[in-house]
Order: structure tokens, then C-alpha cells, then sequence
């Protein structure tokens, strides 16, 4: 411990020195005697002096030792000061030259500096997720007992394959009344088609009646059409009509000659007329009759198609969840409805297994077609530019997962919500995902484009070394001879770093391989 030897109490003092002597009785007694002091009478001077140097000499060196601190320290504090305003800065050559054989093995990559088009970016945390137009929720229609499973999680389905199986009772009644009424609506639309076909065939006859058809030819076109019951009732009036006009056109030629009387003329005459009349109110009723069947047909086939449409409607809500009913998916026991997958895709989760007991609206199985995927990126206030990004952009996707893999995605969409638990819009693009890599729920980093693009002089992202809160470039000035540059940086792109100042344009800058050359510039400096 160093003391200060001003604190010290000063014990030297040299204003009377007292011989010592012997300390016994008789000195006690003697009284001093009063001499001249010369040399020989005082010999207990010397011998206090010898005594009393030592102690003399120490402090002494105590005294220096004590300045000798106190200018170090004086010192080394305005050093110290000194050193507060003005810090020594390390000094590194800025020109490096390396061997032929360290800059072969090095493989540099040097490439022209040029100007190149760069666009701001802000990379933002996002999300994986199922594209939701080709994800889908199998669900149970009923409630039931799940007879069969046909897949599992990972197995490639296609359009209409049998997925499952479900079992129930209730369904098997709305069926069989469907049944019904469909086998009841065909043979009402059979009964229609005969009626239909009648009444064709009837206005056929009255048009040949009316354009003066021979008998035979009339029933020669008539012989394979159907009348119905028709027939019973014109076939005799129509026979009649035949044999008055036979009757009356044997008879006409000699009416004129006298042979018979002009009474039997006019009276076979009026029979004809009769017959003819007979014939075509037979004739017109049974057309009105079997036009008012027509209609009568057409309204009960309505009527049988409108309780086909009722009992389908009944089955179709109690499958539920607006699935269309088809023949295709019933089984082959009445009670039994099958469940389809309805796109081409992949079972991704499977929720039940066979004999258990299933209600309406459960979540049988999970499909979707992951050959195109959603991420879904949150911008939040810090990104909040990235909000205006245009739906088509092209954006980067780093996956921590495959850190080999880049990934591209087009914006599908920007949300309009603020999300009020992450203080986040999302930003939703469509990612191709042919090899299956990626999977939802996997962290994405989104890097998206910040306003517009621009031509500016730019290198590669990897030319770029940092060194004292600076940045630097190498710039090859000769075979074997590198220049290191000092730089100011703007935009960052996803390859590309923006210029502002230090190279002009011209330079040859070196891409791969900088991060070795700053290695060694740093050693020579140190050698230095």
C-alpha cells in the first residue's frame, strides 16, 4: 500500500542532541560538570548520528518512491484523457496482394459491376395452410354406424371413389319411400305415353276422314296405330258411313232413268247424311275424350314426378350439409349410403375407425389436393407498407425446414381485417407445390416487394463484407491484386444491393470469395 508521506508526522528534529549515558547510581548522583565542548569531550555525538542516519535514508527513499507513483499516475490519467478524445484507430492497409497458388485455390468469383433493377423488401413470418378452394371436411350426412373405412391418411383419391360406408335405419325408410314414388311416377309416365299416343292417332284418322281417304287406305295407316277403346265406338259408325255411301252411290246413276223411285234416292240420301253425322259426333267426342286423358295424364304424371321430388328432397335433408343425392351413393342394402370422395386429392386425416357411431356433421376424414397451397403471411404495423402489395406479385418463401429449397408464390389476396389478437392483416398467396414438400402448418419467412422497382448500380448480395460498422468491396486491380473499397449501401433486394457511393461503375468486383480476401486483409493488418 502506498501512503502518502505528507500524512506522515515529522519525528526528525535536530535542535539539541543529548549524550547518552550509563544509567546506573552513580551517574545518578554525579552532578555534571561544566566543560568547554571540544571534539574529544563529546564522543557520543557520532555515534547518535550513525543511529539516526539509517532512519534518515529510508525516508528519503520513501519520499522518492512516493513522487515517483504519484507522476506515474499523473501521467497515465492524462493519457487516459487524452485517449477519450482522441481514440487510436487501427491502421489496415487497403490494398491486398495474395499469392498466385492462395488466389487459385481461393475460386474467386469476379464480376462486372453493372446496373441492375431492385425493389425493396421486408421479410414478414407466414405460415403454410390448405388452398381452400381444394380442401374439404368429409362428413357423416347421418347419424349412423360407420360400416367400413376404405382409406387412410396419406392415400391418393380420385373423383367418385368409395371412401366409407355408414349404416342407418332411417336412411333406409326415406329410401324405400323414394322407391315408391319413383316406380309409381314410371308407371304414370307409361299410362301417359299410351294416352299421348291415342290421342295422335285420332286426329290422324279425323285429318285422313277429312282429306276423303279411301276406306282401305284409311286402315292400312291405321292397321299398327292404337285407337284404344276408340276403336269400338268409330269401327261400327265408320261402317255404317261406308254402306250409306255405298248404298247412295249405287243408286245415283239411275236416279235419272226412272228405275227407282226419287223417293228411295232422297231417302238414301238422308241416311247417308245420318250415318256421316253419327260418325263425326262419334268421331269429334272421342277426340275430345282422349284429349282431356292427354291432359288428365299429364297432370298425374306431374303429379307422380312432384312426389319423387318430395321423397328425394326428404332423403337429401336428411343427409344434410346440401349434398345432392344420386344412385351412386346408395348401397347395396337399403340402409346403407356410401360415402364418395368427391375431387381428386389426398386423405390427410382420418377421424373415426369401422363400427363406430357417427352423427350428422362429424368430420369423417380430411381431403385435399396439396399440388397447390396457401401461405399466409401477417403483416403488422412495422411491415406495414407490404399491405399495399398487388394481388399476382411474385414473393420468396425460406422455409427453416428445407433450408436447400427457395420457393415462389403469387399474391392471392390482402386482407382487409386487422387481427385484434396479432395486430396482423394477412397477405394470402398460392404456392405450386408438384413434389409435395411442403405441408401445412410448416413456418415460411415471406419476403415481400416494397414499392415500385428501379435501375440502380447494384452487386451481388455476397460481395458486400462489413468490418468496423462499415461496408466494404474487393475490387480486383490487377492479377493477383485486390483494392479494398469502402461503400455506402441502399436498397436491398433478394439478390441485389444497391450502390450510392464509392465505386463509379467500371470496377470488377469480387462476388465469390470476399468473405476469404477479408480474412486475409485482416491478418496482414495484424502483421503490420
Amino acid at each position: 500500500m502506498t501512503h502518502n508521506i505528507k500524512d506522515r508526522p515529522r519525528r526528525l528534529t535536530f535542535a539539541k542532541l543529548t549524550p547518552c549515558l550509563p544509567r546506573n547510581s552513580e551517574n545518578r548522583s554525579r552532578k555534571p560538570r561544566m566543560t568547554t565542548p571540544t571534539s574529544e569531550s563529546r564522543p557520543g555525538i557520532g555515534s547518535t548520528i550513525a543511529k539516526v542516519l539509517p532512519s534518515i535514508l529510508v525516508i528519503g527513499a520513501l519520499t522518492g518512491v512516493w513522487f515517483s507513483v504519484h507522476h506515474m499516475g499523473s501521467s497515465t490519467h492524462e493519457e487516459t484523457a487524452e485517449g477519450e478524445h482522441e481514440p487510436t484507430e487501427e491502421v489496415t492497409a487497403d490494398v491486398l496482394t495474395l499469392p498466385p497458388g492462395k488466389v487459385s485455390a481461393a475460386e474467386l468469383v469476379i464480376n462486372p459491376i453493372g446496373t441492375q433493377t431492385i425493389q425493396h423488401t421486408h421479410v414478414v413470418p407466414g405460415r403454410i395452410a390448405y388452398d381452400e378452394t381444394r380442401h374439404v371436411e368429409v362428413r357423416s350426412p347421418i347419424e349412423g354406424i360407420l360400416q367400413s373405412v376404405n382409406v387412410k391418411p396419406g392415400d391418393r383419391v380420385v373423383h367418385g371413389q368409395l371412401l366409407a360406408v355408414v349404416t342407418s335405419p332411417e336412411f333406409g325408410k326415406a329410401r324405400a319411400e323414394l322407391m315408391r314414388c319413383e316406380a309409381e311416377c314410371k308407371l304414370v309416365a307409361s299410362q301417359t305415353e299410351r294416352t299421348q299416343e291415342i290421342a295422335a292417332n285420332l286426329r290422324l284418322y279425323a285429318k285422313l276422314l277429312a282429306e276423303d281417304v279411301d276406306s282401305e287406305e284409311i286402315e292400312t295407316q291405321l292397321k299398327d296405330r292404337s285407337l284404344g277403346s276408340y276403336r269400338t265406338q268409330l269401327q261400327p259408325a265408320h261402317s255404317k258411313l261406308s254402306l250409306s255411301r255405298d248404298l247412295l252411290a249405287n243408286i245415283q246413276p239411275l236416279s235419272g232413268t226412272g228405275a227407282i223411285a226419287g223417293r228411295t234416292v232422297r231417302e238414301r240420301e238422308s241416311q247417308f247424311e245420318v250415318a256421316r253425322a253419327e260418325f263425326q259426333a262419334v268421331l269429334d267426342q272421342a277426340i275430345f275424350d282422349a284429349k282431356q286423358s292427354e291432359q288428365q295424364a299429364a297432370a298425374d304424371l306431374a303429379d307422380a314426378q312432384r312426389q319423387v321430388d318430395i321423397a328425394q328432397e326428404k332423403l337429401t335433408a336428411l343427409i344434410g350439409n346440401g349434398e345432392e343425392f344420386s344412385p351412386e351413393k346408395l348401397g347395396e342394402r337399403i340402409s346403407e349410403l356410401e360415402i364418395r370422395a368427391t375431387m381428386d386429392g389426398t386423405i390427410e386425416a382420418r377421424h373415426f375407425a369401422p363400427n363406430e357411431r357417427v352423427y350428422q356433421a362429424d368430420s369423417l376424414f380430411t381431403l385435399a389436393d396439396t399440388s397447390s397451397l396457401y401461405v399466409k403471411a401477417d403483416v403488422r404495423e412495422g411491415d406495414w407498407p407490404a399491405v399495399n402489395v398487388e394481388p399476382g406479385t411474385e414473393v420468396r418463401l425460406d422455409m427453416p425446414a428445407l433450408q436447400e429449397r427457395t420457393f415462389h408464390a403469387h399474391v392471392n389476396y390482402v386482407g382487409r381485417e386487422v387481427s385484434a389478437d396479432t395486430n396482423s392483416v394477412p397477405v394470402v398467396a398460392s404456392v405450386a407445390n408438384p413434389e409435395g414438400l411442403l405441408r401445412p402448418g410448416m413456418f415460411a419467412r415471406v419476403t415481400l416487394p416494397i414499392g415500385p422497382p428501379r435501375k440502380a448500380l447494384a452487386v451481388n448480395a455476397e460481395s458486400i463484407v462489413h468490418h468496423d460498422n462499415r461496408e466494404f468491396v474487393f475490387v480486383q486491380t490487377g492479377d493477383y491484386e485486390f483494392h479494398c473499397v469502402p461503400v455506402e449501401t441502399g436498397l436491398v433486394s433478394e439478390e441485389w444491393i444497391e450502390i450510392v457511393s464509392g465505386l463509379q461503375g467500371s470496377e470488377q468486383v469480387v462476388q465469390k470469395g470476399a468473405f476469404l480476401l477479408k480474412s486475409e486483409w485482416l491478418l496482414e493488418g495484424e502483421a503490420e
